[in-house]
């Protein structure tokens, strides 16, 4: 197996993934893709070319026999302006006349900075993993500071995502959420949800990856409200599974199981109302005293009552003697005003 290397800004790689593919922005410009030999031809270049590049620099790893076009060793065509120290390196460079198969990639890292310099990666991941790192790192920085920024950079990337298959998408959200940061937890679920084809393959193995460890009310509420709601609501998950959520020892999965409900009914989360399946939950926890449960199952309630009020009526009727003061109190008053105080 012959390896070669090529190198992109992790925004540049976003914009041109497609399916199968890979496809630099200059592709059509020079008729090939630019790439390195070994290790010291590609630092050589990074320094170069990317020298004063703000966004975290990516190496691919690429396997030439997996490659679905010509890869040819070939006298190099150093951009104008650019420097030319990494000639030395090399008397030919690999040109894939092609874009670059998914399929032949065979790791990829982000290269640590130095200055102007670079250092290579300590070790060479997945593509959704080393895309999540890089997408942590812009988050840090002080034009991403604030939910505004955070928000900016999602709307950013899930246009640069676009044309991305489902499933790297599903990895890059699960990834972001695994580093354990709630900014990087909201970051990875809502590109989740706003990339049609990813959301369309979730299963519930996928939503326990985007659940992540839940520790808090916050991190239950992403990924009830952004990830497993919506695949509730549109039958991806079953409704034996959230049960299964609502019998759980745990209870942040017991607040999940009813927060998963509220997509079903909200309109700005898609919700069309669906009384069968919130009250069921509902009806599931009804003797839970945990306050986050407690709260939960009012929030559902009142979810419902703004598509189904009657149902919630009859409802709390018949449940009043289970039911906790504060959901009694709350749903009355969402009942009577419409407001939950």
């Amino acid at each position: 197996m012959a390896r070669i290397y090529h190198l992109v800004t992790a925004p540049e790689l976003l914009s041109g993934l497609a399916a199968n593919h890979y496809t630099p922005a200059r592709f059509a410009e020079d008729g090939f893709v630019h790439c390195c030999a070994d290790e010291a031809s590609a630092l050589a270049v990074a320094r170069d070319y990317f020298a004063a590049a703000a966004d975290p620099l990516l190496v691919l790893a690429l396997d030439t026999a997996r490659l679905d076009a010509a890869c040819v060793f070939e006298a190099p065509a150093p951009l104008p302006g650019a420097g030319r120290a990494h000639l030395a390196t090399a008397e030919k460079f690999p040109h894939v006349h092609g874009p670059l198969a998914l399929r032949a990639l065979r790791g990829v890292g982000t290269l640590g900075r130095r200055g102007r310099d670079f250092a290579w990666p300590a070790a060479l991941g997945s593509l959704g993993e080393s895309l999540a790192g890089a997408l942590a790192e812009r988050l840090r920085a002080p034009e991403h500071a604030g939910l505004a920024g955070l928000r900016r950079l999602r709307r950013e990337t899930s246009r640069r995502l676009v044309r991305a298959p489902g499933r790297l998408v599903l990895e890059l959200g699960q990834s972001l959420v695994a580093t354990g940061g709630m900014r990087e937890r909201v970051l990875g679920s809502e590109l989740v949800l706003h990339h049609p084809e990813a959301l369309g393959k979730l299963r519930v193995r996928d939503a326990k990856r985007l659940a992540g460890k839940l520790a808090s009310w916050a991190d239950v509420d992403v990924f009830a409200c952004a990830i497993a709601g919506q695949a509730f609501r549109d039958g991806r998950i079953p409704e034996a599974e959230i049960l299964r959520w609502a019998r759980s020892r745990d209870p942040f999965w017991r607040r999940a199981a009813l927060v998963s409900t509220v997509p079903l009914n909200v309109r700005a989360q898609g919700g069309a109302g669906d009384a069968r399946r919130t009250l069921r939950i509902c009806r599931a926890l009804l003797g839970d005293r945990a306050d986050l449960v407690v709260k939960a199952l009012s929030w559902a309630l009142r979810a419902l009552a703004e598509r189904d009020p009657a149902a919630v009526e009859r409802f709390v009727g018949a449940q009043r003697a289970k039911l906790a003061a504060r959901v009694l109190r709350e749903v009355g008053t969402k009942l009577r005003t419409g407001r939950k105080n």
